[in-house]
């Protein structure tokens, strides 16, 4: 069974600003939709056949002490409903890690918090971004200087110039 971490935003995010907030933390990973299209699966290149993260579709609730009985969390009463529940799937490896960071990224960034077994997340010092002046999200300096480190390592894709499909 994976970690299930749960932001509870106010605002419904757009699967691809959620799928590339993920891509964000791996940038060499994939990401389909399940055959169900009920979540997003990200794959990464040690995740074989199995998500390091599933994006569940997001659902509403409309009563605070309905989310606060699911998660056990209190939740900031000034909060006006329906709220927004974005679940994610993260498996236990140590190696998947990094994607519990999405769902505290999603949080924040669509005016919320991540919650799981029972407590609010802390935002990971440092955060990976910063809302310019024009209020678009933008990455830190810590986070364009780990996706170069990344790009550099990254070999090069020699691509088949023949065979079925190539001409």
């Amino acid at each position: 069974m994976p970690r299930i971490i749960t932001a509870v935003t106010q605002e419904v995010p757009e699967v691809l600003d959620v799928v590339s907030l993920a891509l964000a933390r791996d940038i060499t990973a994939t990401y389909t939709r399940t055959a169900d299209n009920a979540a997003v699966a990200i794959f990464t290149d040690f995740s074989d056949l199995r998500p390091s993260l599933e994006i569940v579709r997001p659902s509403l609730v409309a009563d605070a002490r309905e989310l606060t009985r699911i998660f056990q969390v209190d939740f900031p009463r000034d909060w006006e409903p329906p709220y927004v529940i974005n679940q994610f799937l993260v498996p236990w490896e140590e190696r998947c890690d990094v994607f519990t960071q999405v769902p505290i990224d999603v949080g924040i960034m669509f005016h919320g918090v991540a919650v799981s077994e029972g407590s609010v997340l802390p935002v990971p010092e440092p955060w990976w971004w910063r809302v310019t002046e024009e209020g678009r999200w933008r990455p830190t300096r810590a986070a364009q200087e780990q996706w170069r480190r990344a790009t550099i390592d990254w070999p090069a894709i020699d691509w088949p110039t023949s065979g079925p499909g190539r001409g």
